[in-house]
């Protein structure tokens, strides 16, 4: 990880091996979730990798020596990456994905599970468990379930054909597609562009989003009188409310 001012930037590193999901990326993506999470002087994230694949699928190691060992150590493993996704949707700011080239299978889905997805031109996206007999893994139906929609979700994942930046930007899988090449620049403007905007506000829009499968209508009615009622109560809305008052740039706090 590599902070650049109040963004922190994530990159997987092992195009070698087409950036897979292993046991250790696992550990380690976890350790970085967890430090961002108390790294206060940070306010938005970007995940990306290196290579033609962004975000390549699971590690044959990690399926040949536990998947398809036993019971236990298969559920071991499969416990470890819904940590570190679980890390994900919870994290305190948000997360910009880049997929700036191919995002196949676990590795599709660990984009997917990024707050705003940015996807250059030239990016496919193939959840090919189908075609080994597998459900998707790495929160895989829950991203494309809250993306796309329970019915376009079966499509996809029961098919496992390649969809391309465009069709996904159509299904509403990505925000934004980038020309070739500019994908991670277009990325850092908007996480610019977010990280001006009052920290406490932008992580509770996260919160209340991420968390809308569990409300109903009365439910969610609650959650929001209870996040509206915490941010009028921030220093933030009062500094906002006198910066406008006075005719001045504010001073954020972030609480």
């Amino acid at each position: 990880m590599e902070k650049k001012n109040d963004i922190a930037v994530i990159t997987l590193c092992n195009p070698e091996d087409w950036n897979r999901i292993t046991e250790q990326s696992v550990d380690q993506l976890t350790t970085v979730f967890e430090n961002i999470q108390f790294d206060k002087d940070i306010h938005v994230a970007l995940l990306h990798g290196e290579g033609p694949i962004s975000f390549g699928p699971g590690s044959l190691d990690i399926i040949k020596a536990k998947l398809a060992k036993n019971v236990l150590e298969s559920r071991e493993i499969m416990q470890e990456i819904g940590n570190m996704i679980r890390r994900l949707y919870s994290l305190r700011v948000p997360v910009i994905g880049v997929a700036e080239g191919k995002c196949l299978g676990g590795g599709a889905n660990l984009a997917l599970s990024t707050d705003i997805l940015i996807a250059d031109e030239n990016a496919v996206f193939v959840e090919l468990f189908v075609d080994y007999g597998l459900v998707p893994d790495t929160g895989g139906m829950y991203a494309l379930q809250r993306l796309v929609g329970p019915m376009m979700a079966k499509a996809i994942a029961m098919q496992g054909d390649p969809i391309s930046a465009l069709q996904a930007k159509e299904l509403g899988m990505v925000y934004q597609v980038a020309p070739a090449g500019t994908a991670m620049d277009v990325a850092m403007k908007l996480a610019e562009k977010i990280a001006k905007k009052p920290p406490l506000a932008v992580n509770q829009i996260k919160q209340l989003s991420n968390k809308m499968h569990d409300y109903t209508l009365d439910t969610y009615l609650q959650a929001e009188t209870d996040y509206m009622t915490f941010c009028t109560l921030g220093q933030d809305f009062k500094e906002l409310t006198m910066a406008q008052m006075e005719n001045r740039l504010p001073n954020l706090k972030g609480y």
